[in-house]
Order: structure tokens, then C-alpha cells, then sequence
């Protein structure tokens, strides 16, 4: 939550500073991986990073798996950042005559298992944006000592990009989007609820720091205990306590055999993303409610 609010608010101050500022899709993505990583290296959270050239080949910018204690997900991701303009690209195209191709299809073609007992990953797409351009997602203005979390990072399967007619804005894709911190959610909620810490000042005063919008389903959802459509799992699931679809792509029961294959795999030779993480939260506490 605090990387997604993180990247909202750098990327509108960047974005107000004409252009004195670069805030790059590749800067956001290294901040945020090695955040997460110095944050919880001490937890069985890896990254690795090889050259960027094997960009162009699977059309990730970044390998994600998240291990649970019964299930893992793997995930291939592509991130993307609105612009100035709030303008959102998703058509690119790469590769070379006579071989180029979109930079989506790219992606969502080299997830699929290509040999029986090979992993099929997840497609998804991360989104960068700040808050002022986002509809769905966009946190309400807070007043001291109040501040809402700003819902920067949005996580989409690219299946479901891939099926809109237009992409303009971040607000044509954010109905098939969620935050990025969806895996740690509380399952079976309806709306949105209140999250918030004490904020010690710097004067010894106390006060909070708030979130109005933590969501683990859809808001047009009944609240049954059902698992997100949104296609991403939460914490709980992954650890076996609740109910998941196991046919669910990307999704494996958790295989450390298989884990240490993907973490050393040679990545000279195939179509590998330029760096993974491997974020483990078997020993996450239960956020059942």
C-alpha cells in the first residue's frame, strides 16, 4: 500500500515539474521491486535480475511469484505508466522485421505451458498513475492528521486488456483492475472499508494514516465468501485456509523443487523476463474476517 501511494504521488509531482523530473516505467519498477525486496529479504523474498534484453522476447518486464503454503502464483508482468497528458499507451510494437509484434500478444502468447509439467503463468499488467486521473480508484482528499493511500499500482490480467476495444486513459481499464496489494485483502468483503496505523509526529503526537478503499472483491459482488473474479488470489487461498480455483491460471500447488528450478534457471538461452521475484508469505498472518 505505501509503494502504491507512493508511485501516485511521485508520478503527479513529477508530472507538475514540466518535464524537469523523469519518472520512468523502468525507474517505478527497480524502486518498487528493491523496496519490496529490502523490506522483506528476511522473510524468503528473492529477486534476480538479468539483462533487459529478454524484454523484447516475452514481453515482461518482471517474473512474480507469490508462494503460499498450499499454492503458489506465477505471474509474467508488464508495466505501463500514464503520461502528462494522463494518456495511456498499451499498442506497442517489438521485435524485428519480420517478426514484429505487439507488445501484448507478445506477452499473453509466451505464458502458456509449452510441454506437459511446465509452468502456465499469469498475463497481467501493471498500471502506474496518480490519483487525480483514476475514477474507480481514486482516494478522496484527506485533511491532517488523515491521509488516504493513493491506489498508484493496479494489477490487470492481460486477457482482459487485451478484450477492450480503446485504451485512452487509466480510467478504461480500472473496472478490470484492483491494487496491487489485493493478495493481502481480506476475502468476502462487499465494499470498502476503513485500514489505518498510528503515525507517531514528529513532535511525540499520535495519528493515523488511512485507507478508504482496501477491496478484496468486486463492489457488485454479494458478499459470500466467494473467491475474487478479479483473478487474483488472496493470501489466504494460497495458504490452503479457503476455497480456491484451482484451474485458475497461474496457479500451482507450491512445489519447492519447482520454485528452485524457476529461481536458478539459466536465463542466457528461452524466453525469460529480465527479473523475477519471489515473494513468500506462508507465514503471512490470517486476515480471515
Amino acid at each position: 500500500m505505501e509503494l502504491g501511494d507512493a508511485v501516485s504521488r511521485n508520478l503527479a509531482f513529477a508530472h507538475a515539474n514540466d518535464g524537469k523530473i523523469s519518472y520512468g516505467e523502468e525507474t517505478v519498477t527497480e524502486t518498487n521491486l528493491l523496496e519490496i525486496l529490502r523490506w522483506h529479504s528476511d522473510r524468503g523474498t528473492q529477486l534476480t535480475a538479468i539483462s533487459k534484453g529478454q524484454e523484447a522476447k516475452i514481453g515482461a518486464d518482471w517474473e512474480w511469484v507469490v508462494v503460499g503454503r498450499k499454492y503458489s502464483l506465477f505471474m509474467r508482468v508488464q508495466a505501463k505508466r500514464t503520461k502528462k497528458n494522463n494518456s495511456l499507451t498499451i499498442k506497442h510494437k517489438v521485435g524485428k522485421a519480420p517478426n514484429i509484434q505487439e507488445q501484448i500478444d507478445v506477452l499473453i502468447n509466451n505464458c502458456p505451458a509449452t510441454k506437459p509439467g511446465e509452468i502456465t503463468w499469469k498475463p497481467v499488467y501493471c498500471f502506474y498513475s496518480k490519483n487525480s486521473e483514476r475514477k474507480l480508484w481514486k482516494s478522496a482528499e484527506g485533511k491532517a492528521p488523515w491521509r488516504p493511500y493513493e491506489y498508484g499500482c493496479l494489477i490487470a490480467d492481460a486477457t482482459n486488456i487485451k478484450k477492450k476495444t480503446s485504451i485512452k486513459t487509466i480510467q478504461d481499464v480500472e473496472d478490470v483492475s484492483v491494487p496491487w496489494h489485493i493478495f493481502f485483502a481480506p476475502i468476502g468483503f462487499k465494499t470498502r472499508y476503513l485500514f489505518a496505523e498510528w503515525a507517531e509526529g514528529s513532535d511525540g503526537t499520535l495519528g493515523f494514516l488511512m485507507s478508504e478503499g482496501v477491496m478484496a472483491v468486486s463492489p457488485d459482488l454479494a458478499d459470500d465468501g466467494k473467491s475474487p473474479t478479479n483473478g487474483f488470489p488472496t493470501i489466504e487461498q494460497l495458504n490452503g485456509e479457503m476455497a480456491i480455483d484451482k484451474d485458475t491460471v497461474g496457479i500451482r500447488e507450491t512445489d519447492p523443487e519447482e520454485l528452485e528450478r524457476v529461481r536458478t534457471r539459466d536465463r542466457r538461452d528461452g524466453v525469460d523476463a529480465p527479473r523475477f521475484l519471489i515473494l513468500d508469505v506462508k507465514d503471512e498472518p490470517s486476515r480471515r474476517r
